[in-house]
């Protein structure tokens, strides 16, 4: 086991890389990030596949704050993302499209979704296929054990879990005994939906009949559907021609039905029928189609009141991301931050 290491952030979603950021900024050294998947996002995720790219989590962002403005006014000077609209549509059960009063931007990345991440990250050190299993106290330091192509310990003087409150909870349970009981209530309220995205690909004579169909229409929100809760031509966020492409993602009440990955097929074969019965009758007949399960996709009941939970014992531990305080990649941001700014007033940077 290696000396320790200062702050030790698990997840390299928005939350995480942007508290990484923020203490970079902040003159902080010797920050880690372990994330199990193979990038940077979280949900800004872009998966890319038949010569072209589908975002499959985060479709579109609307900054809100002051703050999330400025970095959109920093990602916009940077040529990363762009209005993709500035209006949304909602098919009503009855199968009226009408278009949505609200009228501002829908930014997006053209090159994918997660452009926005890596342009966060940039110069941070991030472990990728490395799993977070365990984390033990030891002594005044705490101690995790990171599983990825071999098993490995290490030691930190600080960590931060900026992962889904279920994922903590499953890390933090074993300490039960040494943890406020209050800590661990918080966590365990904390609840998701799952959904399911399938991206499908289609022929340009079917794009024709959709734009025909549906004259400048992007982002369709479905109201009272069962199955099917949005549909956006995924396509159409690129620069350069590429094959026509859907992204459609699943209600809530749905999705619990298929809670394996085995079952995500038959889920985006069930969601597409849908689509072919509300929209056009091609739809599921889709040249190709990639489901994708989010178990945890939008907090049932987001932790009101503070961006992060914080423990001191042993040393600082702080848990956070969406679900303090709400359920966006804006929320994700802005919690990311608020974390690093406490821990500065905690143990100011040398």
């Amino acid at each position: 086991m290696n000396h320790p290491i200062e702050i030790a952030i698990i997840g390299a979603g928005m939350a995480g890389i942007a508290c990484a950021k923020e203490l970079q900024a902040n003159g902080y050294r010797g920050i880690t990030i372990w994330e199990k998947s193979r990038g940077v996002g979280g949900r800004l995720t872009t998966r890319r596949m038949f010569d072209t790219c589908v975002d499959r989590g985060t479709c579109y962002i609307s900054p809100k704050g002051e703050r999330f403005r400025a970095l959109f006014d920093r990602l916009i000077a940077a040529n990363i993302v762009e209005t993709w609209t500035d209006t949304t549509h909602t098919l009503t059960a009855d199968g009226n499209l009408l278009a949505d009063a609200d009228i501002y931007p829908r930014y997006v990345a053209p090159g994918g979704m997660n452009q926005i991440a890596k342009y966060l990250a940039t110069d941070l050190d991030i472990r990728f296929g490395q799993r977070a299993i365990a984390i033990q106290p030891d002594g005044n330091l705490w101690r995790l054990t990171i599983d990825g192509t071999e098993p490995t310990e290490i030691l930190a003087r600080t960590v931060i879990l900026a992962i889904p409150a279920p994922q903590a909870l499953d890390l933090l349970s074993p300490l039960a005994d040494i943890l406020p009981s209050e800590f661990l209530t918080n966590l365990k309220s904390v609840e998701f939906y799952p959904s399911i995205a399938v991206a499908a690909g289609y022929t340009p004579t079917q794009l024709a009949e959709w734009e025909s169909t549906y004259p400048q229409v992007k982002s369709v929100t479905c109201i009272d559907d069962p199955i099917v809760a949005w549909v956006g031509l995924d396509s159409s966020k690129r620069h350069q021609p590429a094959p026509p492409a859907f992204v459609l993602q699943s209600t809530a009440n749905f999705a619990a039905k298929y809670p394996n990955l085995e079952n995500t097929p038959a889920a985006a074969l069930a969601m597409l029928a849908q689509a072919s019965d509300r929209f056009l009758p091609w739809f599921e007949e889709a040249q190709w189609q990639q489901p994708h399960l989010w178990r945890y996709a939008f907090p049932k009941s987001p932790l009101n009141g503070t961006a992060y939970l914080s423990i001191d014992l042993p040393a600082p531990l702080f848990c956070t991301g969406d679900w303090c305080g709400g359920y966006k990649v804006e929320d994700a941001y802005l919690a990311g931050i608020a974390v690093a700014e406490k821990f500065g007033s905690i143990q100011p940077a040398i």
